[in-house]
């Protein structure tokens, strides 16, 4: 059985903050889509929170992008 693997966005109504959890993804992939997914929701400032990956990722963050976002 494969592990899942999806992307969730979460927008916070009252303060604006912007997360964005990415999930099963090999962490090069994980990176690209994090910078994918600010870039066309033009959230520069997203809290981006990586899981775990299929390559046995600890859920540890994923590197900062070059755009200005967040990695925690």
């Amino acid at each position: 059985m494969s592990q899942p693997q999806y992307v969730d966005v979460f927008w916070d109504p009252d303060t604006g903050e912007v997360e964005i959890k990415i999930e099963g993804f090999a962490d090069a992939v994980c990176d690209e889509i994090a910078k994918k997914v600010i870039a066309q929701l033009g959230v520069g400032d997203a809290k981006v929170t990586k899981t775990a990956s299929y390559e046995g990722g600890s859920g540890q963050p994923a590197p900062r992008a070059s755009s200005d976002a967040h990695f925690n």
